[in-house]
């Protein structure tokens, strides 16, 4: 009996631990569904002051072709002044067609908004991602 109640608590706590990741997880992905093309933007951590922030863009539809999409014009992150950065690195390009990825590195973040826009994908001028930084992370 007490191996089956062990069991059932080491089972319960991996459950909760699931739920816990995939909620993190959650918190770290934004989505825009305008339209024909739905786009995602996940950071790949959670953004600390002075590092690099590498984010996961992933474009999806099933009425346009991706392919002429260049990862480095479409994304950027804007900054505090207005200002659009470019990737400094485009790492892991994936798909073909109606499904396409990559992970796009930037410049350290700052203390404050991060805001990832995408640009002109879809017939979509400007798609506006933004996670909140907390100072002194």
């Amino acid at each position: 009996m007490r191996e089956y109640l062990h069991a059932g608590i080491v089972l319960a706590a991996f459950a909760v631990w699931l739920v816990a990741v995939a909620e993190a997880q959650e918190g770290l992905t934004k989505r825009d569904q305008q339209g024909p093309v739905t786009v995602a933007i996940t950071l790949v951590a959670p953004p600390s002051s002075g590092t690099p922030v590498r984010v996961k863009v992933v474009l999806d539809t099933h009425s346009v072709g991706l392919d002429g999409i260049a990862f480095d014009q479409a994304v950027a992150v804007r900054a505090a002044d207005g200002q659009d950065v470019a990737p400094t690195a485009i790492e892991e390009i994936r798909g073909s067609g109606h499904h396409r990825q990559a992970v796009l590195v930037f410049p350290a973040a700052q203390a404050g908004p991060l805001r990832v826009v995408v640009k002109n994908v879809g017939g979509v001028a400007e798609r506006s991602f933004v996670w909140d930084l907390p100072a002194g992370r």
